[in-house]
């Protein structure tokens, strides 16, 4: 049971990266709704670049594959101490996203009600602390 949740969210990773890819080379479906804006304004906080989101789509197939690896579906490398603690640091990195920073993402934010500040506390802060749970989870594995 605990491989197939573990499995489910590695599957998840390769969808977000997926999209992440789309995005550095230019693709705009879904754009205005994953970047935190300001109260009073429709213009994102920030604009990531495309190495920038590169780097964090190819982040997500890692997580993915680091995943695979800790349960043992991906045979080509083998669970390690290694693989335990990057999956307990990725749990930790998990949870802090999901609290936040204080003002436009996580559970705790000051600005709530923007289209991202809506999406981030229905889907994307409890998708983080889902995450959590299973890097930690599988760090146990």
């Amino acid at each position: 049971m605990f491989k197939i949740l573990i499995g489910v969210t590695s599957l998840i990773f390769i969808i977000i990266g997926m999209l992440l890819v789309f995005w550095a080379f230019g693709g705009v479906w879904g754009v205005k709704a994953v970047l935190p804006t300001k109260d009073d304004s429709k213009f994102p906080v920030l604009q990531p670049r495309m190495l920038g989101t590169l780097f964090i789509g190819l982040f997500c197939f890692f997580a993915s594959v680091l995943l695979l690896v800790q349960i043992d579906l991906f045979t080509v490398i083998q669970p390690s101490p290694l693989s335990k603690w990057l999956c307990i640091t990725g749990g930790i990195v998990f949870l802090l996203r999901a609290i936040g920073e204080g003002k436009y993402v996580g559970f705790f934010k000051k600005i709530k009600h923007t289209r991202f500040a809506k999406q981030d506390t229905a889907f994307y802060s409890p998708l983080c602390v889902w995450i959590s749970l299973i890097f930690l989870l599988a760090s146990f594995i």
